[in-house]
């Protein structure tokens, strides 16, 4: 009888141990896991989704692809030429209400019209008094509007103007690149103006290089971040307010 109570005492101890060791097994499991997302947050973190399926064209989707030949803004320099009248040929600055002010005709908007739409407004405002049969032709010389700021972890942080059709890597290499020491290539952002609302998305650069991921269009008045401890706390506040449901329309 003795025997059988030691030998019942004993199994209960095995038992006993057993279920500590399996306690101990899960704890560590617990804690790897933990330190893998928590390892994860640190290149990854934040409240942007990563490679949303809706990120798509901002708001002026119209604005093309041969040379960005976008409707006119504020501040946007323009090159009016009238043929044979030289006087009335210069450069123009479009003010920050998107009025341009010119020789004899005066002030008027221009604000959301093309050059070319411009060019037969003017064609109109000056062959009606001063000229027979005028033909005048716009160009745009500078617009902020065919440009994106590159901001954060990178080189050589600016406002470039994009050369056309332009990925979110070519809008990088604009910048010089990720800065190795400070910039965290696995979270880089890119704010935009769509439904009159700013809207971003997050890309993950190590992934698109690999292939594994998508290297997103970039458009005029993009602004891209790339995440680093030195970040400005103006676009580490917008990286971490914008919500979740803010996302673009369809690649």
């Amino acid at each position: 009888m003795g025997d059988q109570l030691q030998e019942t005492a004993g199994t209960s101890h095995v038992g006993e141990a057993l279920w500590s060791a399996w306690q101990v097994a899960a704890r560590l499991v617990l804690v790897l896991a933990l330190a893998l997302i928590l390892a994860g947050c640190n290149t990854r973190g934040g409240k942007i989704p990563y490679d949303p399926a809706g990120f798509g064209a901002p708001d002026r989707a119209e604005l093309g692809t041969e040379a960005y030949d976008v409707p006119l803004g504020p501040l946007d320099v323009i090159r009016v030429s009238v043929f044979r009248v030289p006087d009335l040929s210069a450069d123009y600055q479009v003010d920050a209400f998107g009025n341009l002010d010119l020789p004899l005709v005066g002030k008027f908007s221009v604000r959301d019209q093309s050059p070319d739409q411009l060019s037969t407004l003017l064609e109109q405002k000056y062959g009606t008094k001063y000229l027979q049969n005028p033909e005048i032709t716009v160009r745009v010389v500078n617009t902020n509007r065919t440009s994106v700021t590159v901001e954060g972890g990178v080189n050589a942080p600016g406002i470039y103007a994009l050369p056309g059709r332009t990925s979110l890597l070519g809008a990088i290499a604009l910048a010089r690149g990720i800065n190795s020491n400070d910039g965290n290539a696995k979270r880089v952002a890119i704010f935009r103006k769509r439904e009159g609302k700013t809207q971003a998305a997050a890309f993950d650069v190590t992934s698109i290089r690999r292939g594994e991921m998508a290297d997103p269009t970039v458009y005029p008045g993009d602004t891209i971040v790339v995440d680093s401890s030195s970040l400005r706390s103006l676009y580490r506040d917008l990286i971490q307010a914008v919500p979740l449901i803010a996302i673009f329309g369809n690649l």
